[in-house]
């Protein structure tokens, strides 16, 4: 006579399968179509960039050569009050030109500095079981959104981002994770605002 039943039998086990191939190459390739769109983006945010720095640095140089003239007339003649007060207002206009100018450069200098190491140290701290599928960088506030197999590796993933110089002064105030629909996988969503160093 039967003692004890085995209501847990290896054959009434849930089976764990692991992730197709397809979803795997799936989710590498949107992981790379969006590095490819923030490298892309950045490239074109730059070139826009440039092309109003081009745009201003000519209108600098007609007004200097306007300035120029203006000063040869007065050399050569006594100036009219119309003249010299035409010529004021250029110069004013050629100084303001030259600071938006070199605000400019410096905030292309400072985007270029700032956010190709941080896409450099994203690919280098890359986990084969973590995806990225959206992420977002401010000065101010950042965010990151993906999925992965093995939810341990996301802190493992945060502590090597938190290494980087552009997070130093940001603290991550929000980490949601979420067993997605078919329990083989987990999304998570990190945002990181200014404050104290975390």
């Amino acid at each position: 006579m039967k003692q004890q039943v085995n209501l847990y039998q290896h054959r009434l086990r849930p089976i764990r399968q692991p992730l197709a191939l397809r979803r795997l190459l799936l989710s590498w390739t949107v992981l790379a179509g969006v590095l490819l769109l923030a490298a892309w983006l950045l490239q074109q945010h730059n070139q826009q960039r440039s092309t109003l720095l081009n745009q201003q640095q000519q209108q600098l140089d007609q007004q200097l050569q306007q300035v120029a003239l203006f000063q040869q007339a007065l050399t050569q003649r006594q100036a009219s009050a119309a003249l010299q007060k035409q010529l004021q207002l250029l110069e004013q206009s050629v100084q303001q030109k030259q600071q938006l100018l070199s605000y400019l450069s410096q905030q292309q200098q400072q985007a270029s500095q700032l956010y190709s190491p941080v896409l450099q140290h994203l690919q280098q701290i890359d986990r084969p079981e973590l995806w990225l599928t959206h992420f977002s960088l401010a000065q101010q506030h950042s965010s990151f959104t993906g999925i992965t197999l093995q939810p341990r590796s996301v802190p493992q993933w945060l502590e090597q981002l938190r290494e980087l110089s552009y997070f130093r002064g940001q603290r991550f105030r929000q980490v949601q994770m979420q067993q997605l629909d078919d329990n083989s996988a987990v999304s998570f969503e990190l945002v990181a605002e200014q404050g104290a160093t975390p």
